[in-house]
């Protein structure tokens, strides 16, 4: 965890760090207060992952093959996370926690690959955290980044959501624009074409990070 930290700005993790590594280093279950998951167990490991390819121990980096087995073991699961937390209300920012939980997770493991040099997953993570951002209002599990006939007012409780969400959509767009222009192909998602509505405001300023 404290080789990830330092790098996690530039890693593009958008969520509240400093709440995140708490939750890890205090809570045997992950939960918030609220008494829903603030992080799953998809999101530890690949941050543990991370971690281990950014360490200079020995001790660390020989966990690396390990942690890349269970992060991809897992992953195509990560929204099924409600299912391992019994007695827990799927509520609307419940909801949403774990689509931003597995945009943040899809946005660390797409950084892993390409700084492994694995360039088609890394594109392939990239794009799931486009679709998770892009899918539709009438799954439960809806999208929250284009525009609709919800505001981002009326669909979180409290600023704090609502930042997570816009910097979780510009992470993912600087990211995909980025490796696009690198790679020379062309984008996941067209931003630009009116089909898009894209109205989400400018990203605001980072929280206090650890």
């Amino acid at each position: 965890l404290s080789a990830f930290i330092p790098y996690a700005n530039e890693l593009g993790f958008f969520l509240d760090l400093t709440e995140i590594c708490n939750i890890i280093m205090t809570s045997s279950q992950g939960t918030s207060d609220a008494g829903f998951p603030m992080v799953t167990p998809v999101l530890i490991d690949v941050i543990f992952l991370l971690g281990s390819h950014l360490s200079a121990s020995p001790q660390a980096t020989v966990l690396e093959p390990r942690f890349l087995s269970i992060v991809q073991g897992s992953v195509s699961h990560i929204l099924s996370f409600t299912a391992t937390m019994p007695g827990t209300t799927v509520t609307s920012n419940y909801s949403h926690w774990i689509v931003l939980g597995a945009i943040q997770s899809h946005v660390l493991l797409a950084q892993y690959y390409f700084l492994t040099g694995r360039k088609l997953e890394g594109r392939y993570s990239v794009t799931i955290a486009i679709a998770l951002m892009t899918i539709g209002r009438d799954n439960h599990t809806s999208g929250v980044f284009l525009s609709g006939s919800e505001t981002p007012q009326t669909q979180f409780q409290g600023e704090k959501e609502e930042n997570e969400c816009i910097n979780a959509f510009w992470t993912v767009l600087a990211l995909n624009s980025r490796w696009a222009a690198v790679e020379g192909h062309g984008s996941s998602f067209p931003y630009w074409k009116p089909v898009m509505k894209v109205d989400t405001p400018w990203p605001w300023v980072s929280y206090l990070q650890v």
